[in-house]
């Protein structure tokens, strides 16, 4: 046999022996759009747009002008979960937004983002059980800045069989990225999303 053969017979004879390629490449999360829905096996979520909002200021200022993701989530558990607020600045996010890993290009913010249930009567921030829920994450941009024209959402998935006991984290731990003690979260999908422009917030 030749040298060569000899030597990729012998790498893939190695290779085979220790699991094949699979583990050594795994497939990189899909890239969704508008429209999709990812199951996050504690909720649902359909991911519907991304758009900008001008606020006018009632007291005759200049007004604010946000981006906002709009989400329909549907919470597959037998208890009501907080709506909390997505990762931000380098900072894990909390309760169910936390799932919302990372937002490209980051929207600057002063404040950070906020996510609410707006269609309720008055303003929620609990997703209860079997229910699905309009949630609003909003973004207040600077004066001036500019936003994107779509952004990407990085999505995790949470782990039913792992509870934490923790504050705010009570009952909602996100699947890893393999089993070492610091994993960062596992990453299941990026949805794209255009932003839409125009339209007037309350």
């Amino acid at each position: 046999m030749p040298l060569t053969a000899l030597v990729i017979a012998t790498v893939l004879g190695v290779t085979a022996a220790f699991g094949g390629f699979a583990e050594a490449a795994e497939k990189p999360p899909p890239r969704l759009g508008p429209g999709a829905v990812v199951d996050q096996k504690l909720f649902v979520t359909k991911f519907v747009t991304a758009r900008t909002v001008f606020q006018p200021d009632v007291y005759g200022g200049d007004g604010k002008d946000f981006v906002e993701i709009e989400l329909e989530v549907t919470n597959k558990g037998e208890k009501t979960e907080g709506v909390g607020s997505p990762a931000y600045g380098g900072q894990a996010g909390l309760l169910y937004a936390k799932s919302i890993l990372k937002v490209t290009p980051e929207i600057k913010s002063e404040l950070g983002p906020i996510a609410i249930i707006p269609d309720e009567g008055v303003v929620s921030r609990q997703l209860h059980p079997g229910m699905t829920s309009t949630v609003v994450i909003r973004y207040e941009l600077a004066k001036g800045q500019e936003a994107p024209p779509s952004v990407q959402l990085d999505v995790g998935r949470f782990d039913p069989d792992w509870e934490s006991f923790t504050g705010a984290e009570f009952g909602l731990t996100l699947e890893t990225d393999g089993n070492a003690e610091k994993a960062p979260p596992k990453v299941e999908a990026q949805v794209v999303l255009p932003v839409q422009r125009g339209g007037t917030g309350g």
